[in-house]
C-alpha cells in the first residue's frame, strides 16, 4: 500500500486549512507591497511563510500526503 494514495482525513484537512488562512493573507499584503515597489522592506521569512501557506492549502483542498 503506497502513503500517497491514502488522504488525509477530513477533520486534518479542515484544520490545516483553517491555520494556513494567516498566511495567505500575508501573501495577499506580499502581494500588493510588490505591486507598490516595495520590495525591499518584505523580509525573507514572510515570503517563505506565505509559500508554505499555498503548500498548507493545497494539501488541505486535495488531501494529498507528502510524506
Amino acid at each position: 500500500m503506497n502513503n500517497k494514495t491514502i488522504k488525509l482525513p477530513p477533520a486534518i484537512r479542515i484544520l490545516l486549512g483553517a491555520f494556513a488562512v494567516p498566511s495567505l493573507f500575508l501573501a495577499y499584503m506580499i502581494g500588493v507591497m510588490a505591486m507598490n515597489g516595495d520590495y525591499q522592506k518584505i523580509d525573507y521569512f514572510e515570503w517563505i511563510y506565505s509559500l508554505i501557506g499555498f503548500l498548507a492549502m493545497y494539501i488541505a483542498i486535495t488531501g494529498k500526503r507528502l510524506f
